[in-house]
């Protein structure tokens, strides 16, 4: 999520907008926080969040109001995962006079929801002016569960910057490698991806056995971390490989690591348009996810491999199969960047945005 944010400010039309960002005050989000300022011509910190307390929350929604009120904002976009920190945002724009009010829930939810916090939901989307959905999976997924009106929904895929993704140095590689101790014939799965439950990593763990008993040289490297770790790295001494994964920790530049990776895997049963998933795809490499379907980014058996959701043994199969194939892996991957270049570059992502943002109403 905060990928797209960041780039949809570098590349909105600067002749046509000035670009103000509001994000939280928290430190998960302050390397987030410095490298949008970069993108933005003003910035700010607020922290509408009911974990703080009644008098914080109050606080920080009259900070908000104060911001959009003074900057006089024609057009506020709000990005969450969830809905949760959509609904004082709301308020403090309609208390400010912000004339549109447009909102995109980057974690659609995928079952059925408590019946409160389905009438909320559904609530915050009739009030807002438009719902942008991150691709038609996440489209799908948000009208099957909450009030999704089609006549003012838009999907918009997901992208990233191609002009980001260009070849990492050999030299590079060969000191990252050095660096955790990676054979030089090790073959190397990974992830890049927050150890957080809802992202299905104990299935790639799960999975490592057989991909190892087909593969002896291959190795797992487990970009990022999250409340997960101790239990993943448990899991894997657990399974008996854990002398193969390395748990190389949080990255704020993890292109020079996806650069080192033969094969990228997220395992995530129930997801849609990762950004994780598309930069590993303009870095080339092969991939293999557990979410896939119509308008998504990879087309099994050209673009990457769609595994069955939570099933280590059809993870395996497809890793394998791309380990033991040098050459499938290359084409695979060179498939991987043209798809992004084709159908999910940044650019297109503010184009099309641009275009919502100064529609006539």
């Amino acid at each position: 999520m905060e990928e797209h944010v960041e780039l949809l400010a570098r590349h909105l039309n600067r002749e046509r907008f000035e670009v103000f960002s509001i994000c939280p005050e928290w430190q998960a989000t302050e390397p987030f926080y410095s490298s949008l300022a970069h993108e933005s011509d003003h910035i700010a910190k607020v922290t509408p969040d009911r974990r703080y307390g009644l008098r914080k929350l109050a606080r920080e929604t009259l900070r908000m109001y104060h911001y959009l009120r003074t900057w006089r904002i024609d057009v506020m976009h709000m990005h969450s995962t969830t809905f949760r920190g959509q609904i004082f945002a709301l308020l403090a724009a309609r208390l400010a006079g912000v004339k549109r009010v447009y909102v995109t829930e980057h974690l659609a939810p995928d079952y059925a929801l408590p019946l409160a916090e389905r009438v909320v939901r559904s609530v915050i989307s009739r009030l807002v002016d438009g719902i942008v959905c991150v691709s038609k999976k996440n489209y799908e997924a948000r009208a099957q569960y909450i009030y999704t009106p089609e006549s003012r929904t838009l999907v918009v895929n997901n992208g990233v910057d191609l002009d980001d993704f260009p070849p990492i140095p050999d030299s590079t590689l060969a000191s990252l490698r050095a660096k955790h101790q990676l054979p030089d014939d090790a073959l190397l799965i990974g992830t890049v991806v927050r150890f957080e439950p809802e992202k299905g990593l104990n299935y790639l763990l799960d999975a490592m056995p057989a991909i190892r008993a087909a593969c002896p040289n291959a190795y797992l490297l487990m970009v990022g971390d999250g409340s997960l770790r101790a239990e993943l790295e448990a899991q894997a001494e657990r399974l008996g490989f854990a002398e193969y994964v390395r748990f190389v920790g949080f990255q704020s530049d993890p292109r020079p690591y996806l650069g080192l990776i033969d094969v990228f895997v997220l395992p995530v049963p129930v997801g849609s348009m990762s950004i994780g998933l598309l930069e590993a795809m303009a870095m080339r490499r092969a991939v293999v996810i557990t979410f896939g379907g119509e308008g998504e980014a990879v087309v099994h058996g050209e673009s990457g491999f769609c595994a069955t959701p939570r099933d280590p043994a059809s993870i395996a199969t497809y890793v394998t199969e791309l380990l033991q194939d040098a050459e499938l892996r290359e084409r695979m991957g060179n498939a991987a960047r043209q798809r992004i270049a084709d159908t999910f570059s940044a650019q297109q992502v503010a184009l099309a945005l641009g275009k919502l943002y100064s529609s006539p109403r």
